[in-house]
């Protein structure tokens, strides 16, 4: 039994952070998003929209929410999909510039996280 737990113990303390940062996605949004951004079903938006149900939804359409004139002109009539939300993630301005948005992450694996968690929040 000491040698199992001695591995597992190996295991966790030499796996590299990144692969456990892929697998909560959920947490690296409540740590880099959930200041700006709600997530649950009937929450109201924050400075950013609610972002439950995002993909899939059209761009630009969350009730209540502002929008710039950069993000409007540059996402009205796009959908959310996982290629659009990497690309916003990564650089917000190259896609809508002038928008709001300040937040960026250039690790493709923390976006992939947080996309994946992103796509678990749909209405059932």
């Amino acid at each position: 039994m000491r040698a199992v737990v001695a591995g597992l113990v190996l295991v966790a303390l030499t796996a590299p952070v990144r692969a456990q940062e892929l697998l909560d996605g959920e947490k690296l949004f409540k740590s880099q998003c959930a200041s700006c951004h709600s997530a649950a079903a009937g929450e109201p938006n924050r400075q950013g929209p609610n972002l439950h149900g995002i993909v899939g939804k059209k761009a630009g359409v969350v009730p209540q929410q502002v929008y710039s004139e950069g993000f409007v002109k540059a996402l009205t009539g796009k959908v959310w999909t996982p290629a659009l939300l990497d690309k916003w993630l990564e650089e917000p301005q190259d896609v809508a510039p002038d928008s709001i948005m300040m937040y960026k992450q250039s690790d493709a694996e923390k976006r992939a996280a947080l996309i994946g968690y992103l796509k678990t929040l749909q209405a059932k």
